[in-house]
């Protein structure tokens, strides 16, 4: 008796044109979206091909061999995953995609099984069915804590280059720069700031840095042990900085001390930068 499990592979791989033009003909509702018609030849070839492997990865799991599905299925994750965050491509869209290969590969399942009806049994069929429905399962669910993940990675990233943006280290004159924080400085940015100002106060070659704090709000006693922390560094490296624009706030926050370990403190930017001599005159 035939291999029916193989046989019903070889068929859907072998109608895999078919299978994904009629994937996309359920598309056709799309709009301003990379299942779209009007998405771009490129964008179309790149879905067909992608589409292949849908086919292949839903396909292996009625073969039973679960090492090769489960190859399968972390190729199609990964690859999927990394595209639809790229183009921005909202997960409900995919999902809804890959919903919809699900629907036209069990239909050309039933084309198979009514062909080879005499010899296909019920058993045969729940059992394709099982395993197709396992497959989608799957994918899906892996698809989405991946795209997840990857979404979360790239939000962050984009809001440390956001953050680096709105704290600029702005040059006055040779070897001396202003670094104006603006904003409330949480953890986080606090966290960002350690990172992010040294490296560039050595790529604009800073050699004293005044940190203007007149803009700036926080109300966490973190922010002092930040402040040290990035003098260190920023002494490590060769550069020597000051802390201007204080308000009472900030001084009852910071305990009221004019120097908090060689961190000098002024009432204004104006103050500190003519104690260092730089003043119109």
């Amino acid at each position: 008796m035939p291999d029916y499990n193989k046989t019903l592979y070889d068929y859907i791989m072998d109608s895999a044109p078919q299978i994904t033009d009629r994937w996309a003909k359920l598309l056709y509702d799309y709009k301003d979206s990379i299942y779209a018609d009007d998405a771009g030849q490129e964008m179309r070839a790149k879905l067909r091909k992608q589409h292949k492997m849908t086919i292949e990865t839903v396909a292996s799991a009625i073969l039973e061999d679960e090492t090769e599905y489960e190859k399968h299925v972390k190729l199609w994750v990964e690859k999927v995953a990394n595209s639809r965050v790229q183009t921005n491509t909202p997960i409900h869209e995919v999902l809804q995609a890959v919903g919809k290969s699900g629907t036209v590969i069990w239909e050309f399942i039933e084309s198979f099984t009514e062909e080879h009806k005499q010899d296909i049994t019920p058993a045969m069929v729940i059992r394709w069915s099982k395993n197709l429905h396992r497959a989608l399962d799957e994918v899906i669910n892996k698809f989405t804590k991946l795209y997840y993940e990857l979404t979360d990675r790239k939000i962050k990233s984009q809001r440390e280059e956001l953050h680096k943006i709105s704290s600029p280290v702005i040059p006055i004159i040779k070897g001396i720069g202003v670094f104006p924080l603006v904003g409330h400085i949480s953890e986080r940015r606090a966290e960002l700031i350690i990172q992010y100002i040294p490296q560039v106060c050595k790529e604009k070659d800073i050699e004293t840095l005044f940190i203007d704090l007149s803009g700036a709000s926080f109300n966490e006693t973190y922010v002092r042990e930040k402040l040290r922390q990035m003098v260190r560094i920023l002494k490590m490296l060769g550069i020597d900085c000051a802390v201007a624009g204080l308000r009472p706030d900030l001084v009852m926050l910071l305990g009221g001390d004019r120097q908090v370990k060689d961190i000098f403190f002024y009432n204004s930017l104006q103050q500190a930068l003519a104690h260092y001599g730089l003043t119109r005159n």
